[in-house]
This record gives C-alpha cells, structure tokens and sequence, in this order.
C-alpha cells in the first residue's frame, strides 16, 4: 500500500499540478483551496492504484460474477472515503478498508480525508455548491468501482449505470458519459466558487452544466485518444474505443469542443474558462503519443476548430516545453 500511495504521488503529480490552477480563481483564498485539491485529488490517484493493481487471492475460488460483485463492494468502500472528505465532521473511526484485501496505510488515508474536511469546513458558502460537489463524486465514485470489473461484466454495467441518466443526458453516448464522470475539474471549479462569498445559485449552475459534461467529458475523452495504442496493447478500457471510428471519435470531440467553448464564454470569468478549455487540447494534443499514433492530421483539425487565434502558438510552446522536458 504504501509503493502504491508512493507511485500514485510520483506517476500522477500532473494531476494535482493541473488541478491547482483552479486556486487561481481566487487567489485570496489559496491557503485553503490549494491543499484542499491537492489532497481530494490525491485521494483520487491513490485509490485509482489501488483498484488497478491489486491481487484479490481470498476470492479465487469464486466464480467470476462472484468476483465482481465482491470486487465492487470493496471499490465503493474504499471510494465512500471521497464523500467523507466533503463531509465537515473529523470522525477517525471509518472502515474505508473493510471489504479490501490490505488495510495497512498507517492511516495515510485517513490524514488525506482529515485534510479535505478541514479545509471544506473552512469554505465560506461550500453548502451553495455541496450538492452539485457531492452529485459529481457519487457518479466519480460509481465510475472508479464499475471499471476496474473483469473485462467480461464492466461494459454491461456501465451501460446499465447510465441508462439512470439517459433522460437527464439523451445527447450524450454512454461512454461519453462514463468519461465525464472521470474528471475532477468540475469540483475544483466548484470549490474554488465556494471559496467566495458572492457565489449565487444561477452561478452555480451555469459552472456545473458548463463543466459536466462538457469541460469534464472533453478532459478525459482526451486521456483516452492519446492512451488508445498502449490500451489496445494492453487489453485496458478506452472509452474511445467505443465509437464506430476515427470520424465519429473526431465529430464527437468537436460537439464536445464546441460546448466546452460556448458555456465557458457564459460564465462570469471566461478568459479562465475558455483557457481551461484551450489548455486541455493543448496538453494532450502536444503528447508525443498523437505523432507516435499518426493523428497529426486529427490534432490539428481539432486546434482548428476552437477559432481561438493564439490555440497554435501555444501548442507549439507546450511542444518546445515537452522538448525541453519542462512539460
């Protein structure tokens, strides 16, 4: 547990990098946002290793729906521990292990949970957002413990988990869905509205449909893109794999640029917003993996289509950035 807590903050530290930008949001209010992501998104990335990489001997004498459904309820356990962090009581006396083979953490996960519950107490108007925050981590939560099931059962429950939204999200594929729920951006957006005392329902909502699916979704459909030749290789779930080729994959990404760009030009700080959106195309899309893959030409139809007039020059800085080894 403790190389997995390890690898987590090693392999995965981009991730908590890209999600401290949010505290720019309100730079008076660092001192709680700043650790208060760092710490939620920790917990991501170390219960992510967790579910990924671990051997579930006790179990191998069931069958393999059996497995599953020990193998879920053991994933949502260790997952519950993200709700607890959003809760503003310091209760010690949490099982999150309890259905998980190992539970030896010398309360490494405990500490994280305290950390986010202190600085969410210290948030002047979080029960505005707290519902939204909350319905965000449920559907991350309910994502993290379908997906890592046996290759045989996670489509079927997948697609089954989202037939409940289907009528909220009708224009959205199921593993368009899947992916949105698999982004954090949209409650560090949240918490870094809570950290605000003029914070308003209407803008409150106007964040969140902006954010899921949209900002969320593009996010990780991304991940996905760029991840597709090493998940094929490897036989991992890629939500992109889900389409029926290249030019869906591509006219689905660009309904999902379009949105993006469009409601983060509605919100009260769009210059932030829209650059949130133009940085996740430029980071991902400078990976060596999209030249590696030949999607040069998909790339570059994908930058084109923002219309934004500085989206190329700064592509380019991510790529002299990555040359250089900075990125």
């Amino acid at each position: 547990m403790q190389q997995q807590a390890l690898h987590s903050i090693r392999d995965k530290r981009f991730h908590c990098q890209g999600g401290a930008v949010f505290a720019l949001l309100n730079p008076a209010a660092c001192s709680k946002l700043l650790p208060l992501i760092v710490s939620f998104q920790t917990i991501s990335d170390y219960l992510d290793n967790l579910c990924d990489r671990t051997t579930w001997e006790e179990i191998s004498s069931l069958t393999e729906k059996e497995k599953d459904l020990f193998m879920e309820k053991g994933f949502r356990h260790l997952h519950s521990s993200m709700l607890v962090s959003l809760e503003t009581s310091n209760r010690t006396d949490y099982e999150f292990y309890q259905y998980y083979p190992y539970n030896q953490d010398e309360g490494y996960l405990q500490a994280l949970v305290n950390r986010c519950q202190n600085n969410v107490a210290a948030l002047p108007v979080f029960n505005k957002v707290k519902e939204k925050v909350l319905f965000l981590t449920r559907l991350y939560c309910d994502l993290q413990s379908l997906k890592h099931l046996s290759l045989k059962f996670r489509e079927k429950h997948l697609e089954n988990w989202f037939q409940a939204y289907k009528k909220e999200y009708p224009y959205l594929l199921w593993n368009e869905f899947a992916a949105a729920a698999g982004s954090t951006l949209g409650t560090f957006a949240l918490f870094a509205m809570a950290s605000r005392q003029n914070c308003s329902t209407r803008e409150t909502e106007k964040m969140f449909s902006c954010y899921f699916p949209w900002i969320c979704g593009l996010h990780i459909l991304l991940d996905y893109f760029i991840d597709q030749e090493e998940d094929r290789k490897e036989g991992d779930l890629n939500f992109v794999f889900y389409y029926s080729g290249s030019e869906q994959c591509y006219q689905r990404l660009l309904f999902f640029i379009e949105n993006a760009l469009q409601r983060a030009g509605e919100l009260s700080n769009p210059t932030f917003h829209r650059m949130v959106v133009k940085g996740l195309l430029i980071l991902y899309l400078s990976d060596p993996k999209i030249k590696n893959q030949k999607l040069e030409s998909i790339a570059h139809g994908l930058l084109s289509a923002t219309g934004e007039k500085d989206i190329f020059y700064l592509y380019r800085l991510c790529r002299s950035l990555r040359n250089r080894g900075l990125v």
